[in-house]
């Protein structure tokens, strides 16, 4: 209630008795029952204030959640986007990267790869050193016009005495020649120069390299159990059993099938 009203009930209760000793108790008791009803009428009042203002800051939370949703959703809806557009880039990378190493891989088609010969036997003529040994290596015709083009060590620092000597890389003129020196190689199987076992490899990317190279342990087991075997371009093993030809395009189905 408010003080004017507080104020008429004390003077009707003095009124009414002016020196009566109950008369004043009550009055002292009126007085405290207004006080505690005017505090609490304050806190009330503070209490309607703090929950309007908590009325407002929930209604600001509700709008920017409801633009944090919708943020959300726009930027999910570009997530999945940018997603398909990801996928379909890597899809077109993935294509290119095969056709760049077909071309790297074509442009090697020429190459030989020798290894095991020491460091410095060409005298820094690798090309008359070929043409003079490789008849010899292989037991060609006599006469073999070997048309080598281009000869070299590997790209590698000069290894030390005691380290395996660098392949030589020879390209030849022909794709023939090439397979002739290969297939002479293979049929040959133990290539042996003053004591130096010698191999014959294509001249491979490092990428189509690390693919044949998984399929090591396949044919180490092939080996054992004498069954026929060859490596196909880029990297599939194939196998002789029973009189047919079977292909594996990676190790683990190879595996399965020995």
């Amino acid at each position: 209630r408010s003080s004017g009203s507080q104020s008429a009930a004390i003077k009707t209760l003095k009124k009414m008795g002016k020196n009566s000793p109950k008369q004043n108790s009550s009055l002292s008791d009126f007085k405290s029952v207004f006080n505690i009803l005017n505090k609490i009428a304050a806190d009330t009042s503070n209490i309607k204030m703090k929950m309007t203002e908590i009325d407002n800051k929930l209604d600001s939370m509700d709008e920017r959640f409801d633009e944090m949703e919708s943020r959300i959703s726009t930027l999910e809806d570009h997530e999945e986007e940018k997603a398909a557009k990801m996928a379909d880039i890597e899809k077109k990378l993935q294509k290119a990267w095969d056709r760049v190493e077909d071309l790297e891989n074509r442009s090697r088609r020429n190459n030989i790869c020798l290894m095991g010969l020491p460091e410095g036997v060409e005298n820094g003529r690798p090309i008359d050193f070929l043409k003079k040994n490789l008849p010899v290596f292989l037991d060609l015709l006599e006469g073999e016009d070997l048309e080598i083009e281009r000869a070299h060590r590997s790209l590698a620092p000069k290894p030390k005495t005691n380290q395996r000597p660098r392949p030589i890389i020879m390209r030849l003129l022909k794709f023939q020649t090439r397979e002739l020196i290969l297939r002479r190689a293979r049929e040959k199987q133990i290539v042996t120069w003053e004591n130096h076992r010698l191999a014959f490899f294509q001249d491979l990317s490092k990428e189509v390299q690390q693919k044949r190279k998984a399929f090591m342990e396949c044919k180490c087991i092939l080996r054992e159990c004498v069954v026929k075997y060859l490596m196909a371009y880029l990297a599939i093993l194939w196998i002789h059993y029973e009189g047919q030809w079977y292909s594996f395009p990676a190790p683990e189905l190879a595996e399965v099938f020995i």
